[in-house]
C-alpha cells in the first residue's frame, strides 16, 4: 500500500486529464493507387 493516501487521487486525476488533451489530427496522406490496394486473383488449385 503507498504511503500516500491520495496516490490513487492523482493517478485518476492524471488519467483523465489525458483522455481529456484533444488528439492532434493526422496528416492526410494521398490515398495509394488502386492497383496496389486490390490483392492479386486466387490461384487455381485444380480442385474442380
Amino acid at each position: 500500500m503507498p504511503n500516500d493516501p491520495y496516490a490513487v487521487l492523482r493517478a485518476l486525476l492524471r488519467a483523465e486529464a489525458v483522455r481529456d488533451t484533444p488528439k492532434p489530427k493526422p496528416e492526410l496522406r494521398p490515398a495509394p493507387d488502386a492497383r496496389q490496394v486490390q490483392a492479386p486473383p486466387p490461384e487455381e488449385h485444380g480442385n474442380n
